[in-house]
């Protein structure tokens, strides 16, 4: 009798044992918060964590709490006409060989800003993609897809569909993110009592240190060996490709043309060749658009620049950071409870309801994949959408492409099945 039990516990425990699991990084919120923690840092992690997620809003807030809540921008918009960023910058890209277009890292609407540019630019001779988020010795160039040992934020639906786009219209995507063989830095020397911190860099050296006093960070001494790297493999890249044109899609402030950037480190690595750079982030959907006339919020279904009717002249934000361009973003709504920006991928997306009796134990977590990437990749595997449904009453759909596709769903005990989803071929 107990060989028999033991049998079926074998059995059981091999079944279990190959049955697709699913990128570990999709997850319920508050199990992602428990992971993180509390240590310094973990503020900054929740954020990006709960957006690779799909829990787009929740990151919101966390990045309030990190970054603070910014202050409205006022302008006059009697004197200003609002163009289409895209068409805009299309126009633009013409006269360059080089772009750069940021994004914060929490915010997949950016990304899907920068992919909706992808099939356009390639056609203006741009065929050269480089992406912050991509890892050295990736892969990439043997796969169509990417897999989450690529890059942490590629595990982000969004970012892995503009690289999956990418390569499918003929990009050449490649990495420039720092990267040394050796240990990078060391863990943090305290300097005082309140707790700031210097991280030593030992290949190459160079420091960086983080000052607090009893309310927090007070001051960041930010070390140029990152900024230097990236720009010194961007240039690489460059001269390996003399006759192709560029698209380096950067985090945050990396793309500045001038101080210790990146940015400013490539362009006088290029003998000061200009570059056309976009922010997409000192405007994002978190800062107010003020009318001084009216006193009206200012919003738009699409991303915008401002030119002034009198001047001619384009509207720039300065943050600090020499730039190009700075977009207005999109407001951002809901629609059939998912994010709307959604539905502004250039790639058609199709609306996939769950079924009803899938969703009687939920709270659930359901990741959606191309069958062929799951059963090959496993656990590496990048979902093309995920969604927390909290209750059986919380409907929100699935939003897939064409394709054949494996849909995980995992409820709070863990347990995990698998179905195949129907009707988008």
């Amino acid at each position: 009798m107990k060989l028999a039990v033991l049998f079926f516990l074998l059995v059981m425990w091999q079944v279990h044992d190959n049955s697709p699991t699913g990128n570990p990084a999709y997850d319920f919120p508050e199990k992602i918060i428990f992971r993180n923690g509390s240590a310094y840092g973990h503020i900054n992690a929740n954020m990006n964590a709960l957006s690779v997620s799909g829990y787009f809003r929740e990151g919101l807030k966390y990045e309030d709490s990190l970054l603070g809540l910014p202050s409205p921008q006022y302008i006059t918009l009697k004197n200003d006409e609002v163009i289409a960023a895209r068409e805009f910058i299309l126009r633009e890209a013409k006269k360059y060989r080089i772009l750069l277009i940021n994004e914060s890292h929490n915010h997949p609407e950016h990304r899907l800003f920068t992919k909706s540019l992808l099939k356009d630019l390639f056609d203006q001779g741009y065929n050269v993609f480089m992406a912050e988020g991509i890892k050295f010795h990736s892969g990439l160039d043997q796969r169509g897809y990417p897999i989450n040992e690529d890059g942490y934020y590629l595990s982000e639906p969004v970012y892995a569909s503009m690289i999956r786009y990418a390569k499918r219209i003929g990009y050449k995507v490649s990495a420039y993110e720092f990267y040394s063989e050796k240990k990078e830095w060391d863990d943090s020397i305290r300097l005082d009592t309140f707790g700031s911190m210097k991280y030593i860099g030992y290949e190459p050296k160079d420091s960086a240190i983080i000052r607090f006093d009893k309310n927090g960070p007070v001051e960041y001494i930010m070390t140029t060996v990152r900024e230097d790297g990236q720009a010194a493999n961007i240039y690489n890249v460059i001269k390996q490709n003399p006759s192709s044109k560029f698209i380096i899609h950067v985090g945050n402030g990396h793309l500045a043309e001038d101080g210790p950037m990146m940015g400013a480190k490539l362009k006088e690595l290029l003998g000061n060749e200009d570059l056309l750079t976009i922010d997409q982030v000192a405007l994002s959907i978190r800062k107010a658009i003020i009318d001084t006339l009216t006193n009206d919020t200012i919003r738009r279904s699409f991303a915008y620049i401002l030119k002034n009717r009198d001047t001619k002249k384009i509207f720039h934000y300065y943050n600090g950071a020499q730039v190009d361009y700075t977009i207005f973003n999109a407001v951002i709504t809901d629609s059939m409870l998912r994010p709307d920006f959604l539905f502004r991928d250039v790639e058609k997306r199709i609306v996939y309801n769950i079924k009803a009796d899938q969703l009687e134990d939920c709270p659930c977590m359901f990741s959606a994949y191309y069958t062929s990437e799951l059963e090959k990749e496993k656990n590496k595997a990048i979902a093309v959408d995920v969604l927390y449904i909290k209750n059986k009453t919380f409907n929100a759909p699935l939003l897939l492409y064409k394709g054949s596709y494996t849909i995980l769903k995992k409820n709070k005990t863990g347990k995990i099945q698998s179905f195949q989803a129907e009707g988008i071929k």
